[in-house]
């Protein structure tokens, strides 16, 4: 047995009815396919001829479109799944014999709809004519192919464009041409410029069925009244391209046919079944000063154009909220079940308050789906019940939108909670570095030991290798740290390990070692910080002083070997010439700093968000309290929390002249 060597895709007959769906089996979608391929050609005029078994006249579309040339008929019938949109784009150019008209934004997007002439004759034949050629098209469901195409003649020197299609044989269908006229006239009557004729018959609001139409005054204050006619399809459409607000003025149409985004706000969601099914075509001559010069639209901003389109925005909504009443209900009962175990435990007031705004969000925001609608209803329930109540619906509605667009988006990638843990930890730390700055600046002796106790929550500032949460104030040390400062001194209350010295304090913070059983056994490493009062220089005495604290440790067994011990003698002022770093042994290392220094090394460690950060409310209210201060008072200008020289890229701190008139003295004993 022997096969042939080409290889094709093979389609039972059903298959073309099966992926054109109804409008190859219902005449009303059917009808308005058709007539929406015209539109989409830049017709001006369609006439159908309706099938009538006593005449014997087949079913016939004719349109004054811009029509196809042979390639272009041949490439948009035979392909299956045709995107318009990519090939021709979503607007259709007027032809060159009406060079004022506007562009149409088009209905068709996927092909489908010129299979509906199936449906009124199988096969059928195209005959489109443009730039001087005509060609005549049979067109047949084929038993290899869906679609076959066979030209039956072409010729040339033809006038105009255009396309026709003729049935080839006589269909039943249960429709008149009155049924047709009366269905057509639900969908394409806003563009007074696109004229229909079933038999010779305009198709026009008088065809309207009379349960089909309701005719509405609405008085524009100020301006006089206008005429806005509500046609009902009874059906929803595929989309919303034949429905929607036509503005006519002097029996023209004011750009196009739709729902604007104001309309979906105040009005009705573009996406719902009603927004498919009905149309509102406003005579609003009294517009007529608020055109603009192309009839694209209206001037947005003339007084006669904002009070026309409020006024009727609110009578459409009427019309709506009367329409979708029985849906509301339905809308507010299954949200109400959603959330009836949160609603009850509200007390009553609450579940009145809360009840309310129901009604409100799903009566005035016709722009909210039904999920949207349970989710904010639901978050309100939960606000109700939170200790805050309302506070976060304040702070939401001071955002602008792309602010909102941001919040959105943080929450995508973060948790509340996560994102609680690192701004909280944020906070604090620019929290602490503003404290410690603002403590440091203060002239005097007397509030130095202020800022001891801050250190311990700062260690990280001075290295990455003190981030452990392990360091802490040792409270073993306190015999030893007692008699090192003198039976007089004694530790503060809140760290045992911190004394005040003549000129400053000094704090001692360690984290533990431990042996290979994991138990405890000593110190691993030692921070000692030494703050030295304002007009203090640190040179090689401060230096020293530290250096006697660690042998007396050593001495008592509490630094060994394996300790390694880091001390920071800070002040405003470091001596020029023995202000180095001084070095014992292989583990232990004196270094002076300036106050300034440590402050912007923070700010570094903090990846200078200090100043990126200075609006947000918690560093204006640490700023408002430290500024609230009587002390604050008599601080210079130049020493201001809002005068701090900022960390630059390159980690360079400018250090400030604390006292005196000379640069000198910022580095002289």
């Amino acid at each position: 047995m022997s096969m042939s060597g080409e290889q094709g895709t093979l389609f039972d007959e059903r298959f073309l009815g099966r992926y054109a769906g109804t409008i190859m089996s219902d005449p009303t979608t059917a009808l308005v396919e058709l007539v929406a391929n015209a539109w989409d050609a830049y017709a001006t005029t369609v006439e159908i001829q309706w099938p009538d078994r006593e005449s014997g006249a087949h079913f016939q579309i004719t349109d004054n479109g811009k029509g196809m040339t042979p390639e272009q008929f041949e490439v948009r019938w035979r392909t299956l799944d045709y995107d318009r949109i990519s090939y021709q784009g979503a607007f259709e150019d007027p032809p060159a014999d009406l060079p004022a008209a506007l562009p149409r934004p088009v209905y068709g997007r996927n092909g489908k709809g010129r299979h509906a002439a199936f449906l009124f004759s199988s096969p059928y034949r195209v005959r489109t004519w443009r730039d001087g050629v005509e060609a005549i098209y049979l067109v047949s469901q084929g038993k290899q192919n869906p679609i076959e195409v066979l030209l039956e003649s072409r010729r040339d020197g033809i006038q105009g464009h255009g396309t026709e299609i003729n049935g080839v044989h006589l269909l039943p269908c249960s429709f008149t041409a009155g049924d047709v006229r009366a269905l057509l006239s639900t969908r394409f009557l806003t563009n007074p410029e696109f004229a229909v004729f079933v038999d010779g018959v305009r198709v026009g609001f008088s065809d309207v069925p009379s349960d089909c139409l309701q005719e509405l005054n609405v008085d524009v204050p100020g301006y006089g009244q206008v005429k806005v006619l509500v046609i009902d399809s009874q059906r929803a459409d595929r989309t919303t391209k034949q429905h929607g607000i036509a503005w006519w003025v002097n029996r023209r149409l004011v750009g196009q046919c739709g729902w604007r985004m104001s309309d979906q706000e105040k009005v009705l969601d573009g996406r719902t079944e009603e927004a498919k099914r009905y149309t509102f075509i406003v005579h609003a001559d009294l517009l007529a000063p608020a055109v603009q010069a192309d009839w694209g639209d209206f001037r947005p901003e003339h007084p006669v154009w904002l009070q026309t389109q409020e006024a009727v925005q609110n009578a459409i909504r009427n019309v709506i909220l009367g329409i979708t009443k029985e849906k509301r209900a339905k809308a507010k009962e299954t949200v109400r079940r959603s959330h009836r175990n949160i609603v009850k435990d509200l007390p009553g007031i609450s579940r009145e308050r809360w009840n309310r705004l129901l009604d409100q969000v799903v009566d005035q925001c016709p722009s909210m789906s039904a999920t949207q609608i349970d989710q904010v209803m639901g978050l309100l329930a939960n606000l109700e019940l939170a200790e805050s109540q309302y506070s976060l619906l304040e702070k939401l509605h001071a955002l602008k939108p792309d602010e909102l667009d941001q919040w959105d988006a943080i929450l995508e990638r973060w948790t509340i909670s996560t994102a609680k843990v690192a701004l909280d930890e944020i906070e604090k730390r620019l929290k602490l570095i503003e404290e410690i700055r603002a403590k440091s600046e203060i002239p005097g002796t007397d509030e130095v030991h202020e800022i001891q106790p801050l250190f311990g929550q700062a260690l990280w500032i001075f290295g990455p290798q003190f981030e452990s949460i392990e360091f802490t104030s040792n409270r073993g040390m306190t015999t030893v740290i007692k008699q090192l400062f003198g039976g007089n001194q004694r530790g503060s209350l809140n760290r045992p390990d911190f004394v005040v010295v003549p000129d400053g304090s000094v704090g001692f913070y360690s984290r533990p070692s431990f042996d290979t059983e994991f138990n405890e056994n000593g110190i691993d490493v030692l921070v000692i910080v030494e703050l030295k009062s304002p007009g203090v220089p640190v040179g090689s005495d401060e230096k020293g002083q530290v250096w006697k604290y660690i042998r007396e440790l050593m001495k008592k067994g509490y630094v060994t070997d394996r300790t390694s011990v880091y001390g920071y003698v800070l002040g405003d002022r470091i001596d020029s010439i023995d202000g180095g770093e001084r070095k014992e042994g292989d583990r232990i290392f004196i270094r002076p700093m300036l106050y300034n220094t440590f402050v912007g090394q923070g700010e570094k460690r903090m990846l200078n968000l200090h100043r990126r950060l200075l609006d947000a409310p918690f560093m204006q209210a640490a700023m408002a309290e430290f500024l609230a201060k009587p002390e604050v008072e008599a601080m210079p200008a130049q020493m201001s929390l809002l005068n701090v020289p900022a960390v630059q890229e390159g980690g360079e701190v400018p250090a400030p002249l604390p006292t005196g008139n000379s640069p000198d003295e910022a580095v002289m004993a």
